[in-house]
């Protein structure tokens, strides 16, 4: 008797805990289907694509600037939703309105299934990129397009924060010349850096790579 009492447990905690696994197994798969690869501890494959990752995302810094209406904003503008943010100016022949016609053509490449980031200009040179400048250039790229200027060392600190820098001097003829970082930092909705996209990048690699990183950890901090 007591004998087939403890086989009757035995049985009873297998089934148990098979059943445990098989519902854990079906929350997963469930989980999966909703969110992609979300929580998964292993980074999506995009190394290949000029993306690197942090383990752990880098701290930004408190910072007072003003944006591209004039109002003056500080690091709580970046935390509730993911920024592509990069490094230029208004004045730049070449690089900036390059990278900013590559993400307009990428906030629409981005499928209905990932929440839209914030794309966010930088100013490297605040002397001459005042709001009204800034409000004409990157909303001719994107309505909801965003931009900084401000204080040149606290832009240059949050600059470094980004894993960016740039530096200001004069050609021959006097004229300024700014040089400055050419990546997207990618910023999770923590306000934290999570990720450098190098260059060279296209639109396709931008919004794949950011579709890649938000539906790996959406809830990133």
């Amino acid at each position: 008797m007591s004998q087939n009492r403890n086989i009757a447990i035995t049985v009873i905690i297998l089934f148990t805990v098979a059943a445990g696994v098989m519902a854990l197994t079906i929350y997963n798969v469930w989980v999966g289907s909703q969110y992609g690869n979300a929580g998964s501890s292993e980074p999506p494959e995009v190394a290949e694509d000029n993306v690197y990752l942090y383990d752990e995302p880098r701290s930004i810094g408190d910072f007072s600037l003003v944006d591209e209406q004039g109002e003056t904003v500080d690091e709580s503008m970046l935390r509730g939703q993911w920024t592509l943010a990069f490094l230029g100016f208004t004045h730049c022949p070449d690089i900036c309105p390059t990278t900013m016609a590559t993400l307009s053509k990428a906030e629409k490449r981005i499928s209905d299934r990932a929440t839209e980031p914030q794309f966010l200009m930088i100013s490297a040179d605040p002397e001459r990129d005042t709001p009204e400048a800034l409000s004409r250039y990157v909303t001719f790229f994107g309505d909801d397009f965003r931009g900084l200027t401000g204080d040149i060392e606290t832009l240059r600190s949050l600059a470094s924060d980004l894993n960016a820098t740039f530096t200001h001097s004069t050609d021959e003829s006097g004229n300024p010349v700014v040089e400055h970082s050419a990546h997207l930092s990618i910023i999770s909705p923590g306000g934290r850096l999570a990720g450098l996209i190098q260059k060279p990048f296209d639109a396709d690699t931008v919004a794949d790579t950011y579709e890649a990183i938000q539906s790996w950890q959406p809830g990133k901090k």
